[in-house]
């Protein structure tokens, strides 16, 4: 994410004052004309960011990209991904050691925001009893 920030800082700040430039002789853009310029691109910045965040407002949550932000991909996972226990869901998670997978119980909210109880064993690694977290553009997209 910080590529993507500091590339637009400079590539896209660059070209932004670039398209506003006038050639000499030209007349100046009105202050008003520039002012929603501005702020129509930091609002679709801001929005694009938010959605960026967090899309399950948008998208909702679905099985598999719940799966890749709760536990990451699984080699052996169901291809359905966390399946849907009425209000709450069922997830998988490498344990720590490595030696297999490790059952959570997970509650979404409505934002895509995850808090997960390690069902059992922890594994050999001794996996955390609660794990939290939120389902990203990266989750949908990489799922």
């Amino acid at each position: 994410m910080a590529v993507l920030w500091a590339g637009w800082l400079t590539l896209g700040v660059l070209w932004y004052i670039g398209a506003l430039a006038r050639k000499p002789g030209e007349p100046a853009y009105e202050p008003r004309t520039v002012a929603i310029a501005l702020a129509s691109t930091a609002a679709a910045f801001f929005l694009l960011g938010f959605f960026g965040a967090r899309p399950a407002k948008v998208l909702g949550v679905d099985g598999m990209s719940l799966q890749n932000s709760v536990g990451n991909s699984l080699i052996f996972d169901s291809p359905s991904g966390c399946e849907r226990e009425g209000r709450t869901w069922s997830c998988s998670k490498w344990d720590s050691g490595g030696s297999g997978a490790v059952p959570y119980r997970v509650k979404v909210n409505d934002l895509g925001c995850w808090q997960a109880v390690r069902v059992g064993y922890g594994g050999e690694g001794g996996s955390p009893k609660r794990i939290s977290g939120c389902v990203t553009l990266y989750d949908f997209l990489f799922a």
